[in-house]
């Protein structure tokens, strides 16, 4: 029964802390905001874990020669082996946790960085000098109204026009697409401010 409770104690504290070097290197590496906190604190309740097997294992490894057994530890014997059973079992679900999802969610969290980085500010959009027939060109984008012929419905002017107005916008705002358009700031920011 101890060397059971020994060797399952020894696996879970393993694992527990290649667990809490996983989690700490991603909350190191990992983008500021709640990816870093949520790898933090699972690093720190691995690390708990981790500790509180190590102390069960010594505490398990001080108790004297097996043969001479007493009531309390034929009783509380198989307690400590469920356990250790029962550590091992959380701490392998905590790995097949951080496998399969841990990593995606890293990957997710870098992404959403980039995109944000990405977006075009608002800045950008005030440096471009758009005029005012630009600037009503710009918030139909916004709106949702990307074909050109309808820009020039809308605005009662010749598609060919409200292509050349799109390409102007396009230009000065160094944006690639109508897409791209629609994440600048409303235009009514633009214009108060």
């Amino acid at each position: 029964m101890r060397a059971y409770i020994v060797v399952m104690e020894g696996a879970a504290t393993l694992l527990l802390l290649g667990l809490v070097a996983w989690l700490g290197r991603a909350s190191r590496r990992g983008p500021r905001g709640a990816f870093r906190l949520a790898s933090g604190g699972a690093a720190a309740t691995c690390a708990l874990l981790a500790i509180t097997s190590v102390q069960h294992l010594v505490h398990v490894g001080m108790q004297g020669d097996p043969s001479s057994a007493g009531w309390g530890d034929l009783i509380l014997g198989p307690v400590s082996a469920v356990r250790a059973t029962i550590t091992v079992l959380v701490a392998a679900l905590a790995v097949t946790l951080w496998l399969r999802c841990w990593i995606d969610l890293a990957r997710a969290q870098a992404m959403v960085h980039t995109l944000t980085d990405a977006l075009p500010s608002e800045s950008r959009a005030r440096q471009a000098d758009l005029s005012i027939r630009e600037l009503e060109v710009l918030d139909l984008i916004q709106r949702g109204v990307l074909s050109t012929d309808d820009i020039a419905e809308r605005l009662c002017i010749a598609p060919a026009t409200a292509a050349t107005h799109v390409q102007n916008i396009l230009r000065k705002t160094a944006l690639h697409s109508r897409r791209d358009l629609m994440l600048l700031p409303p235009v009514e920011e633009l214009t108060t401010a």
